[in-house]
């Protein structure tokens, strides 16, 4: 590492700017092969039964028609369930939620795939449904599996029950947040070509190559050497496309295989958002002890979670969600249970967060009902209890170093003038200001410590260019355009002389799903451990070259130095000379998350090696004739450990706090009896631009030690505090308890005519 950065902490432009805004970045939906066939799933419309029969002889005739595969074309395993084993390619003896794919139909053109694959007639004998959280808890019989229960998680810390007894005042709440659809501008979508080794080669939209090249050769049952899996270009994910391309991919790679040609899947928007999962509905219940100065001395938390018909990520979910469920406070004596339950509705998954932004609606909008009922400003309270160097999370993890979860609070504070807020006097219109604090768990955990290994391919070519292949990827947050800083800053050498290759399984090994914002984390020091490789290679070289020491050799600025005698060369005469004398010109990166110390039955310990830091403090104007509540201002301050490229991260703090104003304001996501009846953009509202308000963005940089050049995550902390923020200024605007969200007109009128206080 050098001393001094020159392209890290500088704001660079995105390396895939020109081709994304001019068109000519293609996507799969763009992208044409010979002799291409075209496919659509065929699904369950029902929402619970058994599966009696598939008739096709409806579409068998048409003249765009090509084949029907179900479950018993399957080669290998009929299984594609991410961590639990419960999800079958394709069902073959019950539908557990109307999407439930039973088959892949393939057509001349993707009109005619969509066309037929809805002709199909998939028979089903009709069992009863569960969709509530409460109704799959309390059944007896009629299990969605073995049982109802997907997975749990816990923390046991203390003696909260002595610590009840001892605490001056208890303050109980209840809480619940919605579901929330993806809605990535690009749908689901791959191409899948038989290759000449008896193998496939997958191109697709997605998150998780590794992933799919596990799904694949599972059903499939060919080795993992003959399929290859490339990330195209792709126009968003969100969590979205973490394990669901698994099933996608999947189908299109059995079709193609069985067909012996190239076949694409593409959805529709309205399949898309029927079929693919979700972010996870919350209930909670907290229950939390304070002196009478304010200190939290124990806190009882239940977390309940809608896990749908598959459990997918909601193991992940349901941990994160338990080991940060009282928020960045310290808090000696505390009981969390996290449960997960399956019901007959479309599957809950991953999305941006991972359950960390229901627990942050919980605990922050605790925090506020707290601070209320002991008339204590929500600041301070969140001052006298946060999280320093030297003081332990709710699992009993010592922090030793980049905790800036005390700056982010003042310095938000600061921004948005807290001690002297601006409050409308106008009878119709209410300000109200909230503020939310939080913390996220950088990379996966303990929980999937064993998968949290990354590596970086760099391989410098005769003529000074470089190439570096990672194994994370690209969906719209600008990955690209940081690990072009961090190979150029770990090499000395320009950075445009860097280029970042596509993703694919081909270039480096399983490094582990590109999710819970470990990309730049990761990637960065597995760059560092390349460069670690490749310089002693090239400084020998120069050495020779230059004929002195190998410890008189500098290479930064992209010029090779010697420093004794002030003698330099270009960085392309140095690596020409290292072809020519026959030396390495390739290394792999690796580096995995040091060990982490935890109780699996007791939750406590270690859970995440490190954390980022977020405080936001929303602005709110309530229109009290309407119930229409608009978002004025977001101060969002992140500690980030060290600013890779401040212009992206900036981006990323703006883009996750207007996703975080959808969910809180306008994303009214609505099912009857498991339709999905919010499935297009007329229904289901996005915020748009005139929604959003002004973000200020305001990077707080207290480096993490294990951080490559002290960074850590930003993806996810960019949305979890804003619901919370949002509702805690609604509350105050309003001067009533605001604990569900969306926060819609009916809801806010609802709260104005309620005598509660």
């Amino acid at each position: 590492m050098k001393s001094k950065a020159h392209i890290i902490g500088t704001r660079q432009k995105r390396v895939d700017a020109r081709g994304k805004t001019t068109g000519a970045t293609k996507f799969v939906t763009d992208i044409q092969v010979d002799n291409l066939l075209h496919a659509a799933p065929v699904y369950a419309l029902v929402p619970h039964g058994r599966l009696l029969s598939i008739d096709s002889s409806q579409v068998e005739d048409d003249s765009d028609f090509i084949a029907l595969f179900t479950a018993n074309d399957i080669p290998g395993e009929n299984q594609v369930g991410v961590i639990f084993e419960d999800q079958p390619l394709m069902a073959d003896k019950i539908v557990r939620y109307i999407g439930d794919s039973v088959g892949i139909l393939v057509a001349k053109s993707t009109e005619a795939a969509q066309r037929l694959a809805k002709l199909v007639q998939v028979n089903v004998e009709t069992l009863e449904p569960i969709f509530s959280i409460n109704e799959s808890r309390n059944a007896s019989g009629n299990f969605l599996h073995e049982s109802n229960l997907a997975c749990e998680h816990q923390v046991k810390r203390g003696d909260p029950e002595a610590a009840f007894r001892e605490a001056e005042h208890i303050i109980e709440a209840t809480f619940d947040t919605p579901y929330q659809e993806h809605y990535y501008l690009e749908p689901q979508g791959c191409i899948a070509q038989p290759s000449s080794n008896g193998g496939v080669y997958i191109l697709g939209s997605m998150q998780c190559p590794f992933y799919v090249q596990k799904a694949v050769s599972k059903v499939l049952d060919i080795p993992f050497a003959k399929i290859k899996v490339e990330q195209a270009p792709t126009g968003g994910a969100f969590g979205g496309k973490e394990d669901i391309p698994s099933e996608v991919c999947t189908r299109t790679a059995l079709a193609a295989m069985l067909l012996d040609q190239p076949v694409k899947m593409i959805y529709g928007r309205t399949d898309d958002v029927q079929l693919t999962s979700k972010r996870h509905p919350f209930q909670m219940y907290y229950k939390v002890g304070l002196s009478s100065a304010g200190k939290l001395l124990a806190a009882d938390i239940k977390l309940e979670e809608n896990a749908g018909a598959y459990a997918t990520l909601s193991s992940v979910v349901s941990y994160r969600s338990a080991m940060q469920a009282m928020g960045p406070y310290v808090i000696p004596n505390i009981s969390v249970e996290s449960k997960s339950y399956y019901t007959n509705l479309p599957p809950a998954g991953a999305f941006r967060g991972f359950g960390s932004p229901q627990a942050a609606f919980g605990h922050e909008r605790m925090m506020d009902i707290i601070a209320t009922e002991m008339k204590i400003d929500p600041v301070e309270l969140r001052l006298q209890n946060v999280l320093k160097v030297d003081t332990e999370t709710l699992t009993g993890q010592r922090l030793t170093a980049s905790v800036g979860a005390e700056e982010t609070l003042q310095t938000a504070a600061d921004a948005a003038h807290w001690s002297n807020q601006s409050i409308s006097t106008d009878s119709r219109y209410l300000t109200g200001y909230g503020v939310s604090l939080i913390h996220y768990g950088n990379c996966l955990g303990a929980a999937g410590w064993f998968m949290d290994g990354s590596g970086a391919k760099i391989k410098i070519h005769r003529d000074g260019s470089i190439s570096v292949a990672f194994g994370l990827v690209e969906m719209g947050q600008g990955a690209l355009t940081v690990v072009n800083q961090m190979t150029a800053e770990a090499l000395g050498v320009n950075s445009a002389r860097i280029t970042v290759l596509p993703t694919d399984t081909d270039q480096v090994p399983d490094s582990g799903p590109s999710v819970a914002s470990r990309n730049v984390v990761m990637t960065g020091n597995a760059i560092h451990d390349a460069a670690r490789k490749i310089l002693p290679i090239l400084k020998e070289a120069a050495a020779e070259l230059m004929q002195c020491d190998l410890h008189e050799i500098n290479i930064e600025n992209d010029v090779v130095h010697n420093t004794r005698n002030d003698e330099s060369l270009p960085f392309e005469e140095l690596t020409n000379y290292v072809y020519l004398s026959n030396r390495p010109m390739d290394v792999l990166g690796w580096w995995h998350v040091p060990k982490l110390e935890y109780d699996a039955v007791k939750g406590l310990g270690e859970a995440y090696f490190t954390y980022s830091y977020a405080t936001h403090i929303a602005k709110v104007q309530v229109d009290t004739l309407t119930g229409l509540v608009r978002v004025k201002k977001i101060w969002a301050a992140h500690d980030v450990g060290r600013a890779i490229n401040p212009a992206g991260l900036e981006a990323q703090i703006e883009g996750g706090a207007a996703q975080g104003i959808g969910w809180a304001l306008t994303e009214n996501f609505k099912l009857k009896l498991g339709k999905v009846l919010t499935d297009n953009l007329t229904t289901y509202l996005l915020p748009t631009a005139l929604d959003v308000g002004e973000i200020e963005s305001i990077l707080v940089e207290d480096p993490e030690p294990e951080g490559p050049w002290g960074a850590k995550g930003i993806g996810e902390p960019a949305i979890i505090p804003t619901a919370a923020a949002i509702a805690n200024a609604v509350s105050n605007a309003l001067g009533k308890p605001i604990n569900h969200i969306p926060i819609t007109p009916e809801n806010v009128m609802t709260a104005l005519n309620s005598s509660k206080t």
